[in-house]
């Protein structure tokens, strides 16, 4: 059995002395996988039903420090020289998939190849709505939003056309390390009609 170590970089773990030491500690046990989730924006008094607790609020205190996840996971790349990275998820929807694709690119290199990808959905109206992101719609985006990034890592020049992305002719580089891929897992929430079967399988999480 693998064993991964969630959290990283919220409440004390955004601590950069708290990310060394835990990081450092995780590979020396033999844990498989760091693990780091999102939220850009927390809120007090959510009007949005957090799906994985029976309350529907989310244990997390919404004044806690969060971490943008591929921040600390390259801080923790930093600090390690084997574990695995992973973020769990990152709300993929929320971004713009060409810079996600550079910054994935970007810390595989610099990790050596130990980057993976676990994304979602998200569930918070109020954080889609503070992002100027539409609610409605974010599961086909974000199935958009995967072919495109694989897209710009497979190929020297990329083109694609779709329903909310669209370029021609483009270079992004640095590419994944293996075979210009990164292993890249979505997770269901309660929100979303249709989940994504796509690409290997990295024991993604959808709590948060």
């Amino acid at each position: 059995m693998r064993v991964g170590l969630h959290a990283l970089g919220i409440g004390a773990g955004a601590r950069r002395d708290i990310i060394d030491a835990v990081a450092r500690s995780a590979e020396a046990a033999g844990v498989a996988t760091l693990w780091a989730g999102e939220h850009v924006v927390m809120v007090d008094e959510p009007a949005s039903r957090y799906p994985y607790s029976d309350d529907g609020r989310i244990a997390i205190p919404a004044d806690a420090d969060w971490l943008d996840p591929l921040v600390a996971l390259s801080f923790a790349a930093a600090a390690t020289t084997r574990i695995r990275l992973a973020t769990g998820v990152m709300l993929l929807p929320e971004h713009n998939p060409v810079q996600v694709a550079k910054q994935a690119a970007s810390i595989d290199v610099l990790s050596g190849g130990r980057l993976s990808l676990g994304v979602g959905v998200g569930w918070s109206a109020e954080e889609f709505a503070a992002l100027g992101v539409p609610f409605a719609g974010r599961g086909r985006r974000m199935d958009e939003y995967i072919d495109v990034m694989r897209t710009l890592w497979r190929d020297d020049v990329a083109t694609f056309h779709g329903e909310h992305v669209n370029f021609e002719a483009i270079r992004v580089n640095p590419r994944p390390v293996h075979d210009r891929r990164i292993p890249l897992s979505s997770a269901e929430t309660a929100t979303r009609l249709c989940a994504v079967r796509q690409g290997p399988a990295t024991a993604g999480t959808a709590s948060t």
